[in-house]
């Protein structure tokens, strides 16, 4: 096997804005749970990355068919985008840094993708070479930030989306309620507060959380169980939480003498997708372009950075694989020192296991199989992954030769 052999095992399904509307990205929204729970019955690593922009799974394995099963039973499999090897790592590198989002240099991405990476890995699905994929997705969103401050510039999130909207259609003397306290709807409470409006409400189902949002600006919070009352004195209604079922039914704006502005940003969709004129990502997408230009230099030079670390990550790939095959040939090795410990103890050459004997063996193993260590992976570095790959296949050969 060559090092795109391992390389190619990575494989990204993804379903984005670029494909299907917010309201289909709502409904193929995963349950994390059940996700994980089954597909790391087929696979060594998985990693699950959904935001209101993509739902994302991401395997490391040779058959993507359970992942494709996800999928189908959404009904959502005609839109999926299939990514092996090094493509499909390009593609976490270009999101982490806010490249592939609907507002391109968006903020709140790069968290995401933290968020996904430290779940995904409390539940014992990262680990490997595809966690180290993720990690170092996340250090060149990290980089791509902090070289590149103008991909931010302007309307960075989706917050500032939002607000701008706002701010486009509506006085400052605006009634506004914003539906969630979380990271999103926090951020959109500020973008508001920023470009001047107070008239704001923040609701939400832990009332304690939106006062703790609202009390940073001076403004009003409620509990969500008056949302309904709240609305209707409200000019501009924006809804920004994680419930799976819809927090606003067409009956209630039906009943509504006077219909306010309806946004809705949450994932899966806060709004029941019958209400009319609701307006979604795929409507502020639009402010986005305007702006897309000023980014253009910054967008170009930051996506020729991540070719370059591409480049890099591919040498480390390497060395991290050799890595794996030497720790197996180490592991071998203590092993055959700890059995000579315990036959020596045995024959009365030694008194015990416990007089430093076995310790003196575990560190000669390893002195002993460092400096091959280090010169395998420098050859994996420089490209000779053939080459390392060759050394290590003939020791296999013979110690299983000896052991027979």
């Amino acid at each position: 096997m060559g090092i795109d052999d391992y390389l190619n095992k990575i494989r990204a399904l993804t379903l984005n804005h670029k494909r299907v509307s917010t309201i289909t990205l709502s409904e193929t929204y995963l349950n994390s749970d059940e996700i994980y729970g089954k597909l790391m019955n087929y696979y060594n690593e998985v990693f699950l990355l959904q935001t209101c922009n993509r739902v994302e799974v991401y395997i490391y394995g040779d058959d993507d068919s359970a992942v494709e099963d996800v999928y189908r039973v959404k009904g959502t499999i005609n839109y999926v985008d299939k990514l092996t090897g090094i493509d499909a790592v390009r593609h976490i590198f270009r999101v982490a840094a806010g490249l592939e989002s609907a507002a391109v240099g968006e903020s709140e991405i790069l968290g995401q993708v933290e968020d996904a990476f430290n779940d995904a890995r409390r539940r014992g699905a990262l680990g490997g070479l595809l966690g180290f994929t993720i990690e170092r997705a996340i250090r060149t969103g990290k980089e791509i930030r902090s070289r590149f401050p103008e991909i931010s510039i302007g309307l960075a999130s989706i917050g500032s989306l939002v607000a701008e909207y706002v701010h486009r259609v509506r006085g400052l003397n605006s009634r506004i309620t914003v539906v969630g306290a979380g990271s999103i709807g926090s951020d959109i409470v500020r973008r508001l507060a920023e470009k001047g409006f107070r008239n704001i409400t923040v609701v939400n189902r832990t009332l304690d959380k939106a006062k703790a949002v609202a009390l940073r600006y001076r403004l009003r919070y409620a509990s969500i169980d008056s949302l309904r009352s709240i609305i209707r004195d409200s000019d501009v209604v924006i809804f920004a939480t994680s419930a799976m079922n819809p927090l606003l039914h067409r009956r209630d704006v039906e009943e509504l003498s006077s219909k306010p502005i309806i946004i809705d940003v949450g994932v899966p969709r806060n709004v029941d997708p019958e209400i009319p004129g609701v307006v979604s990502i795929d409507e502020l997408k639009n402010l986005e372009n305007e702006i897309r230009e000023g980014k253009k230099k910054a967008l170009d030079e930051a996506s020729r950075l991540i070719e370059l670390r591409l480049i890099e990550y591919r040498r480390l790939f390497a060395r991290r694989v050799i890595e794996g095959m030497m720790g197996e040939l180490t592991k071998w090795g203590l092993s055959v020192g700890e059995g000579e410990v315990k036959r020596a103890v045995k024959a009365g050459l030694i008194r015990s296991e416990e007089n430093g004997a076995a310790l003196a063996v575990k560190s000669t193993a390893k002195k002993v199989m460092l400096p091959l260590l280090m010169y395998l992976k420098e050859l994996a570095e420089e490209g000779k992954f053939d080459e390392a790959l060759t050394i290590i296949s003939g020791i296999r050969a013979k110690l299983n030769e000896d052991g027979k």
